[in-house]
């Protein structure tokens, strides 16, 4: 099958594409043409044909699809939370906007459409209580919530309306361990939440699976479905941190650099997508093995100055500078 992805070049995007040409799909990858994403596409490792554009050119992304001959669509490229809440216009435009112009090119050209959401549309997560579900009402409570709400809406109605054919995917938390990286900006939001906000790891490679055994599942398509790690990473906000800045050699932070906001991260009820999408093979120890792995040669220096590196990454809380009087 012709498959092509959009924000092709992204973590997950890398990991989409390489499962489906292990699978044996003709990969077409939709991004723009940045330095970095020229090097991705370089790099892939498998066959690829690169289509080089900005989801907000309906024309771009139709000619994309139409010319590829792609028979399905799975869309990725959005701005993520915070930056999407730096620049809301732009965010919008891409994550809404973009969206509709992948939609209308599927349906133009007769491909079907599997759409990334994320697990953040229902809102803050609980510390205690059962997973959520598919089924929970939405609670978006910042931009890039509403873009995905919205967008899942859009596809639906377009499924019940024009006969497209569409799933939607709600995604855990997914990082890869060897690009655990923050900007300030993420480090001053990371630091407002509270460290027992419950949250559901899912491997890039996993969610992988997931898209790609989606293509050959006819009983998931017109579904919503939740796709995380399952128990086996099922953790709090606090555990994540305290894997990355271990494996950095920087230690655990102290309970004072940490807020009690709530954030919209949760455990997940993912009985349903596993049962037809069979994807999960990998625990949140697995990712904090890699972290190691991947910090292994710089752990070392990073020990050397860690009274300096704990200073700088401090200097970023709110909590932690009202705690010692601003």
């Amino acid at each position: 099958m012709r498959v092509m992805v959009t924000g092709a070049f992204g973590t997950l995007g890398r990991a989409v594409g390489a499962q489906l040409a292990g699978r044996g799909h003709r990969v077409c990858a939709f991004d723009v043409r940045t330095g970095a994403n020229r090097k991705a596409a370089r790099r892939a490792g498998f066959p690829i044909r690169v289509f080089w554009g900005d989801v907000r050119d309906d024309e771009a992304i139709l000619d994309a699809v139409a010319s590829s001959g792609s028979e399905a669509v799975i869309h990725l490229a959005a701005i993520l939370a915070p930056a999407s809440e730096k620049e809301p216009g732009l965010s919008r435009a891409v994550n809404v906007g973009g969206t509709r112009n992948v939609l209308e090119a599927c349906g133009s050209c007769g491909a079907s459409l599997i759409y990334a959401s994320s697990v953040t549309v229902h809102g803050p997560g609980r510390t205690d209580g059962p997973a959520v579900t598919a089924a929970d009402p939405l609670r978006p409570i910042d931009g890039y919530s509403s873009h995905k709400a919205e967008c899942e809406r859009m596809i639906a109605e377009a499924g019940s309306s024009r006969g497209l054919k569409w799933s939607v995917l709600r995604l855990g938390v997914s990082i890869d361990a060897a690009e655990a990286n923050a900007t300030p900006e993420v480090l001053e939001a990371m630091f407002e939440i509270s460290p027992e906000t419950r949250m559901e790891y899912l491997h890039p490679r996993d969610a992988a699976a997931a898209f790609a055994n989606l293509l050959e599942s006819d009983e998931a398509w017109g579904r919503v479905l939740l796709v995380a790690g399952g128990e086996a990473c099922r953790i709090r906000q606090r555990d994540l941190f305290d894997a990355v800045f271990g494996a950095a050699g920087i230690g655990r932070l102290p309970d004072e650099a940490f807020g009690t906001e709530p954030y919209y991260t949760d455990w997940m009820d993912t009985a349903e997508s596993q049962r037809l999408l069979s994807y999960q093979r990998r625990s949140f120890e697995d990712f904090e093995r890699e972290a190691r792995e991947s910090l292994r040669a710089t752990r070392p220096l990073v020990s050397i100055v860690r009274p300096l590196a704990r200073w700088w990454l401090l200097r970023h809380s709110g909590p932690w500078r009202a705690s010692k009087g601003g």
